[in-house]
């Protein structure tokens, strides 16, 4: 009998969480060790022998490191799903999941980034107005690119787990506004219902972010 997948994470990492509701999806018991970034745990001589780029997250399955998000989601859908809706076999419907992929990893994540780290690392009560207007920038083209009502496809795929675990942190930021960005929400609203697990793995630590960022302005005041 195989060893647990055991999962370095943290409670608030985007990708992380997407590996968890993918898990899930296909019935994988994985192992959670959250990595303290504050403690730099992630610069570890341990840490560092199972991912150079000393990213989360980073998963271990039978002894074997595999990193970067989306990496570990096409890895573990192509050996453990039954099938292939999450990650179609045609070539085109991978290519347009990986375009939704790289949006998330190249535009949503970095402004995710951006944003939190004024406040996590640089001890500014606010998020600055510049990282808020590249996020709402994020959001626009969003909106824009919205063609139905999944990503890619007609029913869930990888690219709506990763892209929604993101877009939603996002909306931990900054909320996105109904009025402004239409589809966007009601695509939110569909995968509330879509995505197993949305509460515990998507909602809630949103939740989290917001109470957060308004402990650390109180503090600071």
């Amino acid at each position: 009998m195989s060893s647990k997948i055991i999962l370095h994470t943290t409670r608030r990492t985007p990708g992380g969480r997407a590996i968890q509701i993918t898990s899930k999806i296909l019935g994988l018991d994985l192992e959670l060790k959250y990595v303290d970034l504050f403690k730099k745990e992630q610069l570890s001589e341990e840490f560092l022998n199972l991912n150079p780029f000393h990213t989360i997250p980073t998963i271990v399955d039978d002894g074997v490191p595999v990193y970067e998000s989306h990496a570990i989601l096409v890895y573990l859908v192509s050996k453990y799903a039954k099938d292939d809706a999450l990650y179609p076999k045609d070539l085109i419907s991978q290519a347009r999941i990986q375009a939704w992929f790289h949006f998330d990893s190249g535009v949503l994540f970095p402004r995710l980034r951006g944003a939190m780290s004024t406040v996590y690392h640089l001890g500014m009560k606010e998020i600055p107005r510049d990282r808020l207007e590249a996020i709402e920038q994020a959001y626009e083209l969003f909106e824009e690119a919205l063609r139905g009502d999944y990503l890619v496809g007609d029913s869930l795929t990888l690219a709506d787990i990763s892209v929604t675990t993101c877009l939603m942190s996002l909306n931990g930021a900054l909320p996105l506004c109904e009025s402004k960005y239409p589809k966007a929400n009601a695509y939110l609203e569909r995968m509330e219902s879509v995505i197993p697990y949305y509460k515990e793995l998507v909602a809630d630590p949103v939740e989290e972010t917001k109470a957060f960022l308004k402990q650390k302005k109180e503090e600071i005041n």
